[in-house]
Parts: structure tokens; C-alpha cells; sequence
């Protein structure tokens, strides 16, 4: 009996042992601090120093969070089987990156007009993983998409021109800027909801008036998600 046990302690030690060596080897090819890397992943520090230090294997919910950051397979993470699958674009310098798609929607950001009811690709532009993921806290493009502003009402903040990204599943109002939908048109304003119920559609630019949404006119209104990221044209 005790042969047994010994050689099912013996099993786990050697699994966990391969384990970090995988995750020492993932994370040295970054060039990355390991508890910098482990950071941007979302991984709490203490569960990380485990890891890292103790050969520990981590909870399911934190391998699947590694898994996404780090572009690999949870097979060859937890078990070394297969190759090592990279999610997205590997490029030189060990980047990893995934690709956001600019959708054929201009924002009105003023008196801009605005455009049809489906969304039709454009383009893919790539983002590094480190970036959406120490920025904007996200480990893959789901939910969002890359839309083009129109109009200065948001200037400086969003110039026209600009490219904005939106978080879909952010869509819960709060003080924000949001991209959403009033009368046919999607627009781009800061949002801030009222104790009453109404809503505050504030410019930033100050040549702008404010607006208010009675909660009565709400049923026209329809969020798109959060602005979560600028890219400003050079002009």
C-alpha cells in the first residue's frame, strides 16, 4: 500500500515539476519579469509565487487564464502533450498578437451622419496580447470591435477621423464614454446617468450643448459598449 501511494505522490511531483518548467520556459521567452508577466495575465501574486517557487499547478480558472494570456494550448500547458499552439499572430520578438476587426460604422461625434444596420468588416488590426491584456484587461478579442468617429463634439478627446475600439460586453451604464444608437444613428458621448432615471449625453467639446435623455425617450436609445481604447489620426 504504501508502494502505491508513494509512487502516486511521486506522479504528482514530477507533473507539477514539468509544469513550471513549461511555465519558467513560457515566460522567459518574453523577456518579462515572471511576476510582471503574471500580473498582466491576472494572476494573483500569491497563487503565481506557487507556482513559480513551489512547483505548484494552479486552479482550473487560473490555468484557463494563463492558457488565453500566453497563446497556448491547456493540454500542453497542464500536460506537455502536442506541440505548443500559438493563438493568433507570432511574430519576431516573441509577440503574440490578435487581430480586432474595423467594422464599416462611423460614430457621429457631432453632426457627422451615420450609416446602415450591419456591421461589415473592414479590416483586422492586430494589438499585441501584452497590450489588451496589462491595458485593457482583456485576454481576447471577443466583444470587441474597432468603429471610426466623425464629427469634433469629442475633440480633443476623440477627433474626428479617430479609431475607437468598444468593449460590446461592457454595456452597463455608468459614468462613461459610450458608443450607442438614438434615432438610427450610433454616436459617441460621455454618459452619465441621472438619480431620476434620465441620462446626460456630455460633449467634450465645449462648443457642444449637453443633451438629456428623459427616461421616456429611452426606448430609442440602444448601447453598442464601453470606449475602451483612441487611436488619433495624424493629420
Amino acid at each position: 500500500m504504501s508502494e502505491v501511494l508513494f509512487g502516486v505522490l511521486k506522479l504528482k511531483s514530477e507533473i507539477e515539476i514539468a509544469f513550471q518548467q513549461r511555465m519558467k520556459d513560457l515566460i522567459s521567452k518574453t523577456g518579462k519579469d515572471p511576476f510582471v508577466w503574471a500580473k498582466e495575465a491576472g494572476i494573483p501574486g500569491a497563487t503565481f509565487n506557487r507556482i513559480w517557487n513551489e512547483a505548484k499547478v494552479p486552479k482550473y480558472d487560473h490555468l484557463i487564464r494563463i492558457s488565453e494570456f500566453a497563446g497556448v494550448s491547456l493540454d500542453w500547458l497542464l500536460l506537455g502533450k502536442n506541440s505548443k499552439p500559438i493563438i493568433g499572430l507570432a511574430q519576431p520578438g516573441g509577440h503574440e498578437f490578435i487581430t480586432i476587426p474595423r467594422v464599416d460604422v462611423r460614430l457621429a461625434a457631432g453632426t457627422g451622419a451615420l450609416n446602415g444596420d450591419h456591421l461589415e468588416k473592414v479590416e483586422e488590426i492586430p494589438f499585441t496580447r501584452e497590450f489588451l491584456g496589462g491595458k485593457l484587461g482583456r485576454t481576447s478579442q471577443e466583444g470587441l470591435i474597432i468603429l471610426t468617429a466623425q464629427g469634433d463634439s469629442m475633440d480633443p478627446l476623440i477627433a474626428d477621423g479617430d479609431l475607437v475600439m468598444i468593449d460590446r460586453k461592457r454595456n452597463e451604464l455608468s459614468d462613461g464614454i459610450y458608443a450607442f444608437v438614438l434615432g438610427g444613428m450610433a454616436r459617441v458621448k460621455r454618459l452619465r446617468p441621472t438619480a431620476l432615471g434620465d441620462l446626460e449625453l456630455i460633449s467634450q467639446n465645449p462648443e457642444y450643448k449637453d443633451e438629456l435623455l428623459n427616461r421616456s425617450d429611452l426606448e430609442d436609445f440602444h448601447v453598442i459598449g464601453k470606449v475602451v481604447w483612441c487611436g488619433h489620426r495624424f493629420s
